[in-house]
């Protein structure tokens, strides 16, 4: 592979790309792709729901495919423009390498995404991963940001140890031995005892074929998102290792000036089930449509 790719082989890539598409094909609604020019390379975007409706820009979860993430957002298409790019440097079809989540790279990334669509502004949902490239836009340009909904959200606070150390584990026991079954139960942390068969290829595929997103987005600071004036709602997972809302609900009330609320998840876990984001998408699609005042901070 080139310079920078984060793939270990073309083989890697294909498999890759090919449970992309099944998984694209699995969604239950309509998509169209695109590929959009930024200044770091060509980013692949999906596209769905009614042209005339509000624009939504998802930003999907690390280190899985982005219909992975994506499908949680099922309600929302019958109203909402939903934009879902790739995330540079993650599983997918976006061109370029790995770029830093500790810097303006990632939010310069998505200025020039909006850009590229036409978009002088949107309403954002950052997943895991998601969220804190989130951040970095807000860092760099606030004003491309109508409303945003922040779900089980990277960059917000730092991961407990002992959770990190047990994901590695998972992840290095896996290149070693190439058994399934890590995989699976490493998914089990993160998604409860049934997780969607794909999101358990999805991750043996990046365990085996890329070089592994290890770097979490860093923590934001109030200081950084003072030019932030968007409403902005966060949800944590109440059975999330990565970021337990003891940690995210306190977190939300520090950093964001117009907090409109701040929840758990009741019973759901980092990566959502079907119920868990049927449930989301119903306490988020007024805020998302309707005026910015859905619930108390």
């Amino acid at each position: 592979m080139g310079a920078g790719s984060i793939y270990r082989s073309d083989a890697a890539r294909v498999a890759i790309e090919e449970l992309y598409d099944r998984a694209r094909d699995q969604l239950p609604f309509p998509t169209e792709s695109r590929m959009v020019p930024t200044r770091f390379g060509e980013t692949h975007v999906l596209v769905a729901g009614p042209p005339d409706g509000p624009p939504l820009v998802a930003l999907q979860g690390g280190n899985v495919v982005n219909p992975l993430t994506l499908a949680w957002l099922g309600p929302l298409v019958a109203t909402c423009r939903v934009y879902a790019p790739d995330t540079i440097g993650q599983p997918g079809k976006t061109q370029g390498p790995r770029r830093s989540a500790n810097d303006s790279s990632l939010g310069d990334w998505v200025v020039d995404v909006l850009d590229a669509l036409h978009l002088p502004s949107a309403a954002f949902i950052g997943a895991s991963y998601g969220a804190g490239v989130f951040l970095r836009l807000a860092s760099v340009a606030p004003k491309r940001i109508d409303r945003a909904v922040l779900v089980v959200p990277a960059g917000m606070t730092a991961v407990p140890v002992r959770s990190m150390l047990s994901l590695a584990a998972g992840y290095l026991s896996y290149r070693v031995l190439r058994r399934p079954g890590i995989a699976a139960a490493t998914v089990r942390q993160l998604a409860g005892p049934e997780p969607d068969p794909l999101m358990i290829e999805s991750t043996a595929l990046a365990f085996a074929g890329t070089q592994l997103d290890t770097e979490m987005p860093r923590t934001a600071t109030p200081e950084e998102l003072a030019g932030l004036t968007a409403p902005v709602m966060v949800f944590a997972a109440e059975r999330d290792p990565l970021f337990p809302p003891g940690r995210v609900i306190p977190r939300a009330r520090e950093l964001f000036s117009n907090l409109v609320a701040a929840e758990t998840l009741s019973g759901c876990h980092h990566i959502l089930d079907p119920a868990c984001a049927a449930a989301l998408c119903a306490r988020i699609e007024p805020f998302l449509t309707g005026p910015a005042d859905a619930g108390p901070g």
